[in-house]
């Protein structure tokens, strides 16, 4: 089913990782043309050549979101390339481990100018070229830490998190006249291939067990939301999110096994 994006242009970053090649593919599979940014310019690239194999319109480029000449001339390049721009889907982003005793000046700099001045930049350079299309929209990938707490990584990227939302409140006020859109999306824990190299298989197996859903968030589940965002569908929606987490954001402190266990299961289930 098209979702109303064809021959519009949409800019990802972050588009080497799970989520961003999933947006990246999706968005390309619906009509779009996309400009696919990330560090790993290898990776951008390789995903790049697959679209333009199955005759979609791509190209990949290194790109770092926290230098915001770099994202200008993203954007200028986007532009040439493709004619315009309608959508930037920010989706770079990452964190550390590290607690506020080991956490120094520059490590809370790193994460914060990654995770919040990059979707700054995203919004500082891409906004007049959304204007010059008479409207568009602006995602930026959270995380469900942006209202709660990161069990993953450090304060500096809960922090980033929920300041991605006060940053996409305030500039859909003001970008609102422009007919440019901005949301957010708050995704839990997702199955892609940089958390499990991250976590061990004992851990990988028993986060399913916390959620509602009793699994993983994968990657596409996160990219649809964003489709919407970008979508007619939300034509209304500017500085909201919304959260994709398996039901994680209900706070149940037990697991779905223990919970079962102590209560008449069986029998309230039939």
């Amino acid at each position: 089913m098209r979702e109303g994006i064809e021959g519009k242009v949409c800019l990802v970053t972050g588009a080497a990782g799970g989520i961003g090649s999933a947006t990246a593919r999706l968005f390309a599979r619906q009509g779009a043309a996309v400009a696919l940014f990330d560090r790993d310019e290898d990776g951008v690239t390789r995903l790049a050549a697959d679209l333009n194999a199955e005759g979609l319109r791509a190209f990949g480029a290194a790109m770092d979101v926290r230098d915001l000449a770099a994202y200008t001339q993203a954007v200028e390049r986007t532009e040439r390339e493709f004619g315009g721009l309608d959508f930037i889907v920010n989706v770079a982003g990452g964190g550390s481990r590290q607690t506020l005793a080991t956490m120094s000046s520059d490590d809370w700099h790193a994460i914060v100018d990654l995770n919040l001045t990059g979707p700054f930049n995203s919004i500082k350079a891409g906004a007049p070229a959304l204007r010059r299309r008479g409207g568009g929209a602006i995602v930026t990938v959270a995380s469900l830490a942006a209202l709660t707490m990161s069990m993953n990584n450090g304060l500096s990227y809960t922090a980033a998190k929920a300041g991605v939302l006060g940053l996409t409140r305030h500039a859909a006020f003001e970008l609102g006249r422009d007919n440019i859109r901005v949301n957010a999306v708050l995704p839990g824990p997702v199955l892609t291939p940089q958390m499990q190299a991250k976590l061990s298989p004992e851990k990988l197996a028993a986060v399913p067990k916390t959620l509602p859903l009793g699994r993983w968030v994968k990657a596409e589940e996160v990219a649809a939301p964003i489709l919407f965002f970008c979508s007619p569908m939300s034509s209304a929606c500017t500085g909201t999110h919304v959260v994709i987490d398996c039901g994680l954001h209900v706070g149940a402190p037990t697991s779905r096994d223990e919970y079962e266990r102590s209560r008449d299961f069986q029998a309230s289930a039939s």
